[in-house]
């Protein structure tokens, strides 16, 4: 924890949260912290995924109570047993738990992946042909616009984390899709001692982390070119040659958990054109450049976009706009301006942007338009939203 410090006061106007499942990992990394820290509360998150999830979140909120440490339940919903279920379970979780460490004032939330998570998010990300980015796998460190990601088991064993709850008369559940073959994770723990080496993942993870950090005090060069405008959208002379930083600008404007594939920005970067690649378009500037021939812009690409959610004050919308400040009533709604946007065609912007902003409607009538300053109706209260996407450029982590 020294490493990862300095800390607020240890007093409980300033909790350290900490994610807990239920299992040894999670809650071995609350019971460490607890002994370190008396201010820290502790989010549970009930999936629904299984018959059992609601009392084994109750059981283990229960024994977070025996270690005097307080626990709130967070509860997800709409999650559809899909293909990538534990890939939208993970982004939904992330999401209730940074709301959460908002509300409760919390800066620094504590995850507990250890050596072994570790290396299985080298071998995915090896499998799935990952730039040496990539390969850096999970910082010990991450800092988000909302909430800063510690990781301070990294390093450790599990088995060294169930000796400590076993030794201390503490149990733990055990997630049988931790078992289901039929993820491609759990495939990779398996093989991790017979034909896959921890060791060799943890060193080659070291090596690329540290490779992360240089690459990341060179990438200031390149950010001093581009012009990222409030509304969204980038505007630049040339595509970076750098295909990590071109995909951080996308999913950046995409508002996307995930950049595009690695080969695909590397060939757009080879010979650069007008494209739409997930969730972002790319097309030529023209007068967004000014009087500069040239250049190219990267926005949202409206017609893939399907968020719409209720107006209420620090809910993100389309993984791009905070909602800032909103009404209580709960009759309002943010959604694309998609063909209204003609309306307002009076602004020195390509139509393609102006489609991809977010409007304030109630039902099917647009009332406003917050980031163009646009009131239509004047008798609803105001709606703030800001531009505030889950990816930030600056990489303002700690790898190793």
């Amino acid at each position: 924890m020294r490493k990862l410090g300095p800390f607020p006061a240890d007093e409980p106007r300033f909790p350290i949260a900490i994610a807990v499942s239920g299992g040894a990992d999670s809650l071995g990394l609350a019971f460490l912290l607890r002994r370190w820290r008396r201010a820290v509360i502790a989010f549970v998150v009930d999936h629904g995924l299984r018959e059992a999830s609601a009392s084994e979140a109750g059981q283990t909120a229960e024994r977070l109570a025996t270690l005097d440490i307080p626990a709130r339940i967070l509860t997800l919903s709409g999650l559809s047993k899909t293909r990538r279920l534990q890939e939208n379970a993970r982004q939904a979780r992330y999401e209730v738990l940074s709301r959460a460490c908002a509300e409760h004032g919390a800066l620094d939330l504590a995850l507990g992946h250890h050596a072994r998570d570790q290396a299985e998010t080298f071998y995915l990300r090896r499998a799935h042909g990952s730039t040496p980015h990539g390969l850096a796998a999970m910082a010990l460190a991450r800092e988000t616009p909302s909430v800063r990601y510690i990781r301070p088991l990294l390093s450790t064993d599990p088995a060294r984390l169930r000796a400590t709850l076993t030794a201390h008369g503490l149990e733990w559940i055990e997630d049988p899709s931790n078992q289901n073959m039929a993820f491609e994770r759990v495939r990779i723990r398996n093989a991790l001692g017979s034909g896959l080496s921890l060791y060799e993942a943890l060193v080659q993870v070291r090596s690329h982390g540290q490779a992360r950090l240089a690459q990341s005090a060179r990438r200031a060069r390149d950010l001093s070119q581009l012009c990222i405008d409030p509304l969204g959208f980038v505007v630049m002379p040339a595509l970076p040659d750098d295909p990590v930083l071109l995909g951080q600008l996308w999913q950046m404007v995409s508002g996307q958990g995930y950049a595009p594939a690695p080969a695909a920005l590397k060939a757009l970067i080879a010979k650069p054109g007008p494209c739409t690649l997930a969730g972002g378009m790319l097309f030529a500037a023209g007068r967004l450049r000014g009087q500069r021939e040239g250049g190219w812009c990267l926005a949202r690409e409206a017609g893939a976009i399907r968020a719409r959610c209720a107006a209420h004050s620090g809910t993100i919308w389309d993984g791009r706009f905070r909602i800032a400040d909103a009404p209580r009533d709960g009759e309002l709604e943010i959604a694309c301006l998609g063909a209204e946007s003609k309306r307002f065609r009076h602004h020195a912007l390509p139509s393609r942007i102006l489609a991809g902003l977010p409007g304030v409607w109630r039902g099917a009538q647009l009332i406003a338009v917050p980031p163009l300053n646009e009131t239509i109706a004047q008798e609803h209260e105001p709606v703030t939203l800001q531009f505030s996407p889950r990816q930030t450029l600056t990489d303002r982590s700690l790898w190793v």
